[in-house]
């Protein structure tokens, strides 16, 4: 669809958009007015917000700079039951307290991402479990289920491919639709919000809060879903042979997190700078044609130090890349970005590469080694028998580092 507004014209040119309940219907509401009320949701199933949901962020960053309104919701209800979206088997069950505390992480990253309070245009941040946990059960199903269609469900293709595939379906996991509808229709009630923004994996759940909705009042309201975001293999972006990549820099360093954005295929390069910087999309589109050259590697560290800019505000990208310089040609220097292991007793460096995560096993190590694939301190290593007993850097290929620091144990 061509979009008339310019916000969604831009959006979609930059890949934010992807499916939509009635998009004629969203565009005439973003001319109509720009303080139209949105929401996205973020559950706490982990301690830390990962590469996945910059999506989100960033089509939240643009709408309410654009003047509309955002509220962020926290779903420290919904975390407890889990989503079974498009998984094989029920989400481990996590603790109350492990609900909560994983709540508190997310919200302390998002707030250094989202405006919340100063400007003109703050987002709002809730948290779903203020209203959910105050529900009553035996009035929920009464005020609410006749509202909600078993067959309609069942048809939803996040759980009707769960069923076609034989896999179990709790009954608490069938609950979660009902939850993220009634989450809209509590926004709605209280705070005009007329639109859901989620992950394509949320289409189900976003479509039954439409039409909740609907039912409860007569009144349109809109669902607006964004892509997963897929590297050119088709696999899920922010995923490495040593984790996922995370928000927070406990969990992923800034020199971890910027070389993950630098060492991207020269295929998603274009992609990522259109949905995670601010340069005009024929701007960007002119590397389109750069793939093999210099010109897309400094494209790639454009988008590195864009995406890691944009999340740790703080970061010393000199610093970063001083030390990506330091490891590949073996200069002394500022190592503080790379992760740290720490030894007391002198390992081989096929053990010292199981040890920092660098290789699955020994057999692997070897392979590696055989093949040229490990620098000590930026230089070839291929002696697997090569004795780590000082403070060194550990590289494997480009993409993977590890800083020993040695301390005899006494």
């Amino acid at each position: 669809m061509s979009f008339s507004n310019p916000v969604l014209h831009d959006l979609d040119a930059r890949g934010f958009l992807y499916q939509f309940t009635d998009a004629t219907a969203i565009d005439a509401l973003f001319n109509l007015s720009n303080d139209a009320v949105f929401y996205v949701g973020f559950d706490p199933t982990g301690k830390s917000l990962h590469v996945g949901h910059l999506l989100w962020i960033k089509l939240v960053n643009k709408l309410q700079a654009a003047g509309y309104k955002a509220i962020v919701v926290a779903g420290g209800a919904t975390g407890k039951i889990g989503d079974p979206t498009w998984k094989d088997s029920m989400r481990t069950m996590l603790g109350k307290d492990e609900v909560c505390e994983n709540t508190n992480s997310i919200v302390r990253k998002l707030s250094t991402l989202i405006n919340f309070e100063s400007g003109e245009n703050p987002a709002l941040l809730l948290n779903n479990d203020d209203w959910i946990s105050k529900l009553n059960y035996a009035d929920f199903l009464r005020d609410y289920g006749p509202l909600f269609s078993v067959n309609k469900m069942l048809a939803m293709d996040s759980v009707k491919s769960r069923l076609d595939r034989e896999q179990h379906l709790s009954f608490l996991e069938f609950n979660y639709m009902l939850l993220q509808s009634y989450d809209f229709w509590h926004l709605f009630d209280q705070h005009n919000c007329v639109l859901q923004i989620g992950g394509s994996d949320q289409w189900s759940n976003m479509i039954s809060g439409v039409d909740l909705i609907r039912k409860k009042t007569g009144k349109q309201v809109f669902g607006l879903s964004t892509p997963l975001l897929i590297n050119s293999d088709g696999n899920k972006m922010g995923k490495t042979e040593n984790g996922a990549i995370w928000l927070d820099e406990e969990r992923t360093s800034h020199f971890e997190f910027w070389q993950y954005w630098r060492n991207v295929d020269d295929k998603d390069v274009v992609k990522l700078l259109k949905l995670f910087s601010d340069i005009a999309v024929d701007e960007i589109e002119q590397y389109e044609s750069c793939v093999g050259t210099q010109e897309m590697n400094i494209a790639k560290e454009i988008l590195a130090d864009t995406v890691t800019k944009f999340v740790h505000k703080t970061v010393d990208l000199e610093a970063i890349k001083q030390t990506v310089s330091n490891v590949f040609y073996g200069a002394g220097g500022n190592l503080d970005g790379i992760e740290e292991f720490a030894l007391d007793t002198e390992l081989s460096l096929c053990d010292a590469l199981v040890f920092c995560n660098l290789s699955k096993s020994k057999t692997l190590a070897k392979n590696l080694i055989a093949g040229n694939g490990v620098k000590i301190d930026g230089e070839i290593v291929q002696d697997i028998w090569w004795k780590i007993n000082k403070d060194c850097v550990i590289s494997v290929g480009k993409k993977n580092f590890a800083k020993i620091t040695f301390k005899p144990a006494d």
